[in-house]
């Protein structure tokens, strides 16, 4: 299971980082419907990669205290109170994210031709 988290980690850190200093547009297709999704700008994709960012350092506290420390003990008030503000903050920029992100028809989607008989 630590392999999974550890995999999970760089996946936001390197895709994070990758978001915030390229930055490139993109086209996120919807789960139900492949012809509409969300265009992702500049500024949107830079706020997906600061959240995604954001997510790694809660990842990143959580794995050190829980497994990289001298002993595993639960965080202490002032940590916990870290970990909200972290996750609070990466949920915000996700979000933002999201709501930034224009809904629009897929560019590259096309409908399957129906033959007629």
């Amino acid at each position: 299971m630590r392999s999974v988290q550890v995999v999970m980690f760089m996946l936001c850190v390197l895709g994070g980082l990758y978001l915030l200093t390229q930055a490139p547009p993109f086209f996120l297709p919807s789960r139900g419907n492949p012809a509409i999704g969300l265009q992702f700008d500049a500024l949107a994709s830079r706020l997906l990669g600061a959240g995604l960012l954001a997510l790694a350092a809660v990842g990143g506290f959580y794995l050190r205290a829980m497994y990289y420390a001298e002993e595993r003990r639960l965080p202490g008030p002032a940590e916990q109170r870290r970990y909200f503000g972290l996750l609070l903050l990466a949920l915000a920029l996700l979000l933002a994210a999201l709501l930034s992100a224009e809904i629009g028809p897929n560019p590259d989607y096309r409908p399957r031709v129906q033959q007629a008989n």
